[in-house]
């Protein structure tokens, strides 16, 4: 018996009312909604996709406009959460790519 659960498999036990649309989740992470869906590809974000009755629900209460023909990714609130304490991508401003050896 595997113990161990997925990450995926978390994801899809989560409930609806802690799950985050794709363009949620990038306003709280300041990034575009295409860096949120190459982070769920390379799997540092777990995302399931909603079912017909929880999309109906966020059609209804207005959290999303339309749906594309790919479906509707959600992600939980709590990955969210985590994600945003990740170190940015590339070198950071006004950090030196030199070691400090080589500069004396």
């Amino acid at each position: 018996m595997n113990v161990m659960r997925t990450t995926t498999e978390v994801a899809s036990q989560d409930v609806f009312e802690d799950m985050l649309v794709v363009s949620e989740a990038a306003v709280l992470l300041g990034v575009k909604a295409g860096r949120v869906h190459a982070l769920i590809e390379s799997g540092a974000l777990p995302s399931r996709f909603a079912t017909r009755d929880e999309i109906a629900q966020l059609l209804t209460v207005g959290r999303v406009r339309g749906v594309p023909g790919s479906g509707i990714r959600l992600v939980p609130r709590y990955a969210v959460e985590a994600a945003q304490h990740r170190p940015g991508r590339g070198w950071r401003k006004g950090r030196s790519r030199k070691p400090k050896d080589a500069q004396a």
